[in-house]
């Protein structure tokens, strides 16, 4: 017997090795195939200098802008100054404002790279979104190299590409993409028994660049996640919930959203105040030629003729979902299936047919409620519609792992495994084709070299087209007599204040200013506001004296909504830093007891 022992201990060790090892390999494997999807992706970004759609090389502007900003002010501002217009133009005070400081902070850290924080940020919001989703099919026990076909599912979608390239609408991209490290880092949170650092980091920065980049996303997102879940949850038998995780988890998520509490509270408060709130259709149905069955579910890829914009592709992942139908339809109805696993693809399902009529079906759009209404663009589900077929395809990979490890694999096991490398095959080489065989240039005005964008903090690239959509509303228009003009050079301006001896035209006439923004976010001193121009820009005339310079001030209104804006954001870094240091010090008395 003495000899026996040491022999089977031998043995265990060598398993356990063994087990150890091939996990590593497994990991290796998903971080090589993970490293080449993404990098399948980005390589428009990486081996060409194309700025892509207009909105490429304006956001790309618009982050830089906001780094020289946080710069010079010491704190994210919300004002734009560049000729064309005008000075204090609230831009971030209603759109994207904390991704634009993350990646202008990131460019000052850098020495003044905006280019490569912009890309860089770009590549890791690639990769979170298919990271996400490969960690949160191993956390759901889908092995192998399945995994990864949800996964491609989501990143090869033509829709997925469009948003990055063929629209350049980068702060809508980098929002959708940070769903899936999100709801995966969520998942690992409730589930552990224990928060470490890294899960709770990824969750805290994924909760904080989905708030604070893209309004219609934070909207239609969060209430996309809240259906799915609900659906889910009801699909599945409302099995009992770890209430307490959940609310530690939902109280994490609040912190985050609060941190961007400094542009997202003066948005709620001034958005019918501004130009933005007249220039959304009633419908919110635009452009509704994307629209049709025949673009949809077009098993290639094509742009309908009446479109403007040269590679907007909106079509579904229509070999994902033929395949996670039929493999729901022939597995998951077997006796030997798990009840759970049918009910959550039942509810997938669902949810995926549900959004799919949403954007076929113009007229719903007519009834649907604000702000809901303001989606614009109905094809906009198309981000909500990949990531539901990354789902389906989860549950059909579960169901084809369960029918494999349950008996010996029959012919329409074998069939499914081949059709699904096949359509891995053939979506990866439809958005190899969507990268670089359509141009995404808009003739004349597009740059073939982004750096070009970048002329100046105060010029605007020749892609800018905004229709000054954050000009004041607010102010009753104000007639002004030609000649009495007073332009601020937005040169001038340091950061989010100005402050200058004016020569300003003599006597108590209304005097037309480039001032964008309104009383509720621009204070003027030294100048009394009477209005505006029907533009928007404000009037002012003389306070005091009827002629000589004045000193004028113009810098953030100091109102009760701005300072609860930043009083939001600075305690909702506090509540994070407190769940890191809680995090930490219970870690490090683990350690200790051990």
């Amino acid at each position: 017997m003495t000899d026996v022992a040491p022999a089977v201990s031998r043995r265990l060790r060598a398993g356990r090795r063994a087990d150890a090892r091939h996990l590593q390999a497994g990991r290796r494997a998903d971080v090589a195939i993970a490293a080449s999807a993404v990098l399948l992706v980005a390589a428009p970004l990486l081996f060409t200098r194309s700025g892509f759609a207009l909105d490429f090389t304006n956001h790309l502007w618009l982050s830089w802008v906001q780094g020289n900003g946080l710069a010079q002010a010491g704190h994210p501002v919300y004002f734009l100054n560049a000729r064309g217009i005008g000075v204090f133009y609230p831009w971030f005070a209603f759109y994207g404002g904390t991704l634009y400081a993350i990646v202008g902070g990131l460019s000052d850290l850098l020495g003044e790279q905006p280019i490569a924080a912009y890309l860089g940020v770009t590549i890791l919001a690639i990769a979170g979104s298919y990271g996400g989703i490969v960690w949160l099919g191993r956390q759901f026990g889908l092995r192998g190299l399945s995994v990864h076909a949800p996964a491609l599912a989501v990143v090869t979608s033509a829709y997925y590409i469009t948003n990055l390239y063929g629209r350049g609408a980068w702060t809508e991209f980098i929002a959708v993409a940070a769903i899936a490290p999100l709801l995966a880092s969520g998942v690992h949170l409730v589930r552990a028994p224990r928060w470490r650092p890294w899960p709770l980091l990824v969750f805290v920065v994924s909760g904080v660049v989905f708030s604070g980049s893209h309004n219609i996303t934070l909207l239609w997102g969060t209430t996309v996640i809240a259906v799915a879940c609900a659906v889910i949850w009801l699909v599945l038998g409302a099995p009992r919930l770890p209430v307490a995780r959940l609310a530690m988890l939902g109280g994490l998520a609040v912190a985050c959203v609060a941190v961007n509490g400094w542009y997202l509270v003066p948005d709620l408060s001034y958005a019918k105040d501004v130009r933005a709130h007249l220039e959304v259709a009633s419908s919110g149905a635009l452009a509704p030629f994307f629209d049709t069955p025949g673009i949809l579910f077009d098993p290639l890829r094509t742009v309908p003729a009446q479109s403007t914009t040269p590679a907007l592709y909106v079509q579904a992942p229509l070999w994902f979902i033929v395949w996670g139908l039929l493999a729901g339809a022939l597995l998951l109805w077997r006796s030997a299936c798990e009840t759970r696993l049918r009910r959550a693809w039942i509810g997938i399902t669902i949810l995926l047919a549900a959004m799919l009529c949403m954007v076929l079906i113009t007229p719903f759009w007519s009834v649907v409620p604000f702000p809901f209404d303001e989606i614009q663009f109905p094809y906009r589900l198309g981000s909500y519609i990949f990531y539901a077929t990354g789902g389906l395809v989860l549950l059909g990979a579960l169901a084809l792992q369960r029918a494999t490890d349950a008996r010996t694999p029959g012919r329409s096991v074998l069939a499914l495994r081949w059709a699904l490398a096949s359509v891995c095959a053939i979506s990866v080489g439809l958005c190899v084709w969507q990268l670089w065989v359509p141009n995404t240039l808009f003739a004349h005005v597009s740059y073939t070299n982004r750096a070009e964008a970048l002329a100046g903090v105060h010029t605007l690239p020749r892609t800018w087209y905004d229709p000054a959509s954050y000009y004041d509303i607010r102010a009753p228009i104000v007639a002004v007599a030609p000649g009495r003009v007073l332009v601020i050079r937005p040169s001038s301006v340091h950061g989010d204040r100005y402050a200058a001896w004016l020569n300003v035209p003599p006597g108590p006439a209304p005097i037309q200013t480039n001032i964008a923004g309104g009383p509720y976010i621009v204070h003027i001193s030294g100048l009394q506001r009477v209005g505006r121009n029907e533009l928007g820009q404000a009037v002012v005339r003389r306070e005091g004296s009827a002629s000589g310079p004045v000193h004028v001030v113009l810098e953030t209104t100091h109102s009760a909504t701005i300072e609860l804006g930043w009083l939001t954001s600075i305690l909702g870094c506090a509540a994070i830093l407190a769940v890191f240091a809680w995090s930490g010090i219970r870690s490090a008395a683990r350690r200790r007891r051990r």
